[in-house]
């Protein structure tokens, strides 16, 4: 079969659309891209800035093989595919930060959300994506100034968001059938290789809203950001939020 996807010129979120895609039975693989969003959405419930005519704004419905258990690591999987199709397409040094963004240096230039929908039949997640493809400095909002960057930005040249959407899939597939035969300990390591923040002195903003500050050890074996804080303790990060505290990430091998 296949993929059915879907072109808009706005929606409020690709991810509702594509859930509702998914849940309608489409094809594995399938996708929504939108020209913008009106209520984009980020992770831990933050907007998403979505002007129009200059970025990628995407969705996939995934249907993949394997356990219900491992549905939260396709966000780490999507992280790969993602870094990866845009280096293919900018030869810029794309990193990643845990669990969903993606970073140029230390500005944010895409994100992620995968939402999981276990109880359909059969099971499958959303993978929404967002990167800055087109956007000029004029365009970032004043509070997100020094913190957001864009391929066109850092590259000088632009990119096409229909054919990136079309290799994205490429790329995020790929990645989903890795994950499927070779395990999630395949796709750990080509993640590691993208770390930007590995070794960096971080905050991690508990759940209950107290911060612990220390090192980023990088994720481990289920996903987890490893904090060893400044008594040498090692925490695992399941979620909240992480930021970086001032020091300059290390060089990734």
């Amino acid at each position: 079969m296949g993929y059915q996807d879907l072109f808009l010129q706005t929606t409020e979120s690709t991810n509702r659309v594509a859930k509702e895609m998914g849940a309608s039975g489409v094809a594995h693989g399938s996708g929504v891209v939108a020209d913008t969003q009106t209520a984009g959405r980020g992770r831990l419930g933050r907007q998403w800035h979505s002007p129009p005519g200059c970025n990628l704004y995407c969705s996939y419905v995934i249907r993949p093989d394997i356990d219900l258990q491992d549905y939260p690591k396709l966000t780490m999987v999507a992280g790969v595919a993602a870094a990866q199709c845009v280096q293919d397409h900018s030869s810029l040094a794309v990193g990643l930060k845990w669990p969903n963004d993606l970073y140029i240096d230390t500005r944010k230039c895409g994100g992620i959300l995968c939402e999981a929908s276990p109880a359909a039949t059969p099971p499958f997640a959303v993978i929404g994506i967002g990167i800055n493809c087109n956007l000029n400095t004029s365009e970032i909002p004043e509070e997100l100034k020094g913190m957001a960057t864009s391929l066109l930005m850092e590259g000088g040249c632009r990119i096409d968001p229909q054919q990136l959407f079309v290799d994205l899939r490429e790329h995020l597939l790929d990645a989903v059938r890795d994950f499927e035969k070779q395990g999630f300990s395949h796709i750990l390591s080509t993640w590691n290789h993208f770390d930007t923040f590995r070794g960096t002195h971080m905050t991690w903003v508990r759940e209950d809203g107290k911060p612990v500050e220390g090192i980023s050890l990088g994720p481990d074996l289920d996903g987890s950001l490893v904090v060893q804080d400044l008594d040498g303790n090692r925490h695992k990060v399941i979620s909240g939020d992480v930021t970086l505290v001032g020091s300059v990430p290390m060089e990734r091998s």
